[in-house]
């Protein structure tokens, strides 16, 4: 009984520590495949502008791939990326395109995301 009493705030602290990281929101993923793009975030040179009517040229992707955005009122093409990180949120089913590894000032958000 001394036991356990001794050893609850190393097993609270152990707990306290690993469960933020099994609920991250956002991680890391290789592909995948959506239903719906939302936004395109577009900077160059610090200057930063966001577009909301969008479609894009596929509805699923891989790293390393390329995607087109258009403009889903004109059809002109507005960009075109090679996709370096795909970031997946597990509670709301959306995924970030990033043109770079890490944290992207360039990307495009879709919707009803799965891997």
């Amino acid at each position: 009984m001394l036991r356990v009493r001794f050893l609850q705030p190393y097993l609270l602290a152990l707990i306290s520590l690993t469960i933020p990281s099994a609920v991250a929101a956002q991680v890391e993923v290789l592909s995948v495949r959506w239903t719906s793009a939302q936004t395109f975030k577009f900077c160059n040179e610090g200057n930063c502008e966001t577009f909301r009517n969008i479609k894009l040229s596929a509805n699923s992707i891989a790293l390393g791939g390329s995607i087109s955005i258009v403009n889903a009122q004109t059809g002109e093409i507005i960009s075109s990326i090679s996709v370096k990180s795909i970031k997946y949120g597990r509670q709301v089913k959306m995924c970030w395109l990033g043109d770079s590894e890490g944290q992207s000032g360039t990307y495009v958000t879709v919707g009803g995301c799965k891997m």
